[in-house]
């Protein structure tokens, strides 16, 4: 982040960075309960002073912290059908394995912080959103099949990868691919290559 003109000294970018990581660490350790203005601030080596300048509260840094985890929603790769719905079932996946982690990814769940959860939804929703129109449009193109709900199939991908938490207690490396196998059919019509 630049230095934002105005009084006080300019602001350091490994100091946003030290915040963002720390906030991140302890949300996927202990979720959002854990990532207090107190804990951040020892976590990233700042003074509280400084995470209230940047953040006016618990709230704001959350918020703050997620919509740059996550970001914003790009382009499929070029390929066929499946090779972007790998791509938009992995950038789901990241969002609920790297960014949240299993502390996070409970408290959603459980919505044991509501504003978290509020907070994580909102960041999350252009991301629900691109992915149904990808969905939409292969529809639309003739590449899944005509009758499929976008928004069934969206459910169904995030809903895979808290399976495979919940069974195993980590997503192994291949489940994404598995998944996609199963689902394919689903989507399709047809067996997976």
């Amino acid at each position: 982040m630049p230095a934002e003109s105005g009084r006080g000294r300019p602001r350091r970018a490994s100091i946003d960075a030290a915040i963002r990581e720390a906030t991140l660490t302890l949300v996927r350790e202990g979720g959002p309960a854990a990532a207090t203005m107190e804990a951040v601030a020892t976590r990233a080596g700042v003074a509280k002073t400084t995470l209230y300048r940047r953040h006016p509260d618990r709230s704001a840094l959350l918020e703050a912290v997620l919509a740059h985890a996550i970001g914003s929603p790009t382009q499929p790769p070029d390929g066929d059908v499946r090779t972007k719905i790998r791509w938009a079932l992995g950038e789901a996946w990241r969002q609920m394995g790297d960014v949240l982690g299993t502390g996070g990814l409970s408290a959603v769940i459980a919505d044991s912080d509501p504003t978290f959860t509020a907070a994580f939804r909102r960041t999350l929703a252009p991301y629900d959103a691109a992915l149904a129109a990808l969905i939409e449009q292969d529809v639309a193109d003739g590449a899944l099949r005509p009758d499929l709900d976008a928004d069934g199939a969206v459910t169904l991908f995030i809903g895979a990868y808290v399976g495979g938490l919940i069974r195993h207690g980590d997503v192994a490396h291949d489940w994404l691919e598995r998944c996609l196998d199963l689902m394919w059919v689903a989507m399709t019509g047809q067996a997976a290559d």
